[in-house]
């Protein structure tokens, strides 16, 4: 992540994050469905999409955090903000598919990162 960074008082200074992707997933949502995401279709929305960042090599390139209430709540389904357009808030049906939920929430110029011999 880097080293770190200092606090200048009187300044607001920039910290810069490894990812180019941030993907804020509602927690109430998530709670409140108990599961319906992944290949079993229990696991809550966070875990699932890192386990689909996990599979594609993109975890350190994209970050799933969970947040509070984003007021949306929908019936069935998790809200998503992503950080590349915070004006949609994306609704995630509980029970769809993995791959149809990674279409749509990660960017299509989105590569893992080179590794060493590679």
């Amino acid at each position: 992540m880097g080293g770190k960074v200092k606090a200048i008082a009187g300044e607001i200074t920039v910290a810069r994050g490894p990812w180019s992707e941030t993907l804020l997933v509602c927690r109430k949502c998530s709670k409140r469905l108990g599961g319906g995401f992944g290949p079993d279709g229990e696991a809550p929305l966070a875990g699932a999409l890192k386990g689909i960042l996990r599979e594609r090599r993109l975890r350190r390139t994209v970050r799933v955090i969970e947040v509070g209430c984003l007021d949306i709540c929908p019936k069935k389904g998790v809200v998503v903000v992503r950080g590349r357009a915070p004006s949609e808030m994306l609704i995630v049906p509980a029970g769809m598919q993995d791959e149809a939920v990674a279409a749509r929430l990660l960017a299509s110029d989105l590569t893992p990162p080179a590794t060493a011999g590679s």
